[in-house]
């Protein structure tokens, strides 16, 4: 839609937003004005001096750029021409609004390196940030997605980022239990990017998903957000990867009994007979009994006779 709103719609909007968005009234102002700009933009073409500057004004609020995944999609047109019109560090209000639009409708590539240009050193813009270590991450470029974590300031422990530090710092020179299966530390970080995705509102993923359902609905709910994901992070998922996640998507529950186990890994008999050498979900998963029967999804990895457990396969928080 392109139509300006009418006084009653403007005053639902902001309503409706501060309270979906749990923000204060004010903010959801500032995001009505951002959408009424767009559409007048795609009405008009045009768009004068000082709606430029005003907008250039608003957005050098992070916390407005953080909320404006919401009406981002409406003015790629727009953001386009904010960022010409801007110096630094003025474009990088419009830098993170664009990249919200083009991630969403899958030029991921094209944001990422959008956002390379604009998070420049010295600077400090969160939105932008994070939003450039996550769609590093994607694009298999965890150098790149950690040297922006450390901009945040969230090198030290922190569940968000763990399964892309253990990628760093442990994998590669096995100095802890966690790292020993490269194979499952890999595939623990690309399930918690897919599970970040997915609760992440500006990057289309569906972060809903019902806690109760039965099995058969949470198994439909993984498949569409494994699909939803490559197709949004095709541009920069690295092939592999890719064809990994479509094995993933075809996997089905197994029963499987505990034979061996150790803090971040186990050996398993699956129905079938097979032993089948895992990486567990969590730490918690080690202290289960040898002889325990579980029904649960067991993952191949990039590394054949390496396989990832999992308990529950709808993304959940990491």
């Amino acid at each position: 839609m392109t139509a300006a709103r009418n006084p009653e719609q403007r005053a639902r909007f902001i309503r409706v937003t501060a309270s979906d968005l749990d923000i204060a009234p004010e903010m959801a102002e500032q995001l009505l004005m951002l959408s009424e700009a767009a559409r007048q933009h795609v009405r008009t073409g045009a768009s004068d001096d000082d709606m430029t500057r005003g907008l250039l004004d608003a957005l050098l609020d992070d916390d407005l750029c953080r909320h404006a995944w919401l009406v981002a999609a409406e003015g790629e047109v727009l953001w386009r021409s904010l960022m010409r019109s801007a110096s630094p560090p003025r474009d990088v209000g419009p830098a993170v609004l664009l990249a919200v639009t083009l991630a969403r409708r899958g030029a991921a590539d094209e944001a990422m390196d959008l956002l390379i240009d604009v998070v420049r050193p010295g600077e400090f813009r969160p939105a932008a940030i994070e939003m450039l270590a996550e769609l590093a991450e994607d694009a298999g470029r965890p150098l790149l997605a950690w040297s922006q974590v450390m901009r945040l300031g969230l090198a030290e422990p922190d569940r968000e980022w763990g399964a892309l530090r253990c990628v760093l710092g442990c994998s590669s020179r096995g100095q802890c239990e966690r790292s020993r299966l490269a194979g499952a530390v890999h595939a623990r970080w690309l399930r918690a990017r897919l599970s970040r995705w997915s609760r992440r509102p500006w990057s289309g993923g569906d972060p809903d998903p019902a806690s109760g359902a039965a099995s058969g609905a949470r198994t439909a709910e993984w498949r569409s957000a494994v699909g939803a994901y490559v197709a949004a992070r095709r541009a920069v998922l690295p092939v592999g990867e890719r064809e990994l996640l479509e094995q993933w998507a075809q996997v089905e529950r197994a029963r499987i009994t505990v034979m061996e186990t150790s803090p971040w890994e186990g050996v398993v008999l699956d129905s079938g007979g097979d032993l089948r050498l895992v990486g567990w979900e969590s730490s918690a998963s080690s202290h289960l009994p040898v002889g325990s029967q579980l029904s649960c999804w067991v993952l191949p990895t990039l590394v054949a006779g390496e396989h990832l457990l999992v308990r529950w396969m709808v993304p959940t928080p990491w």
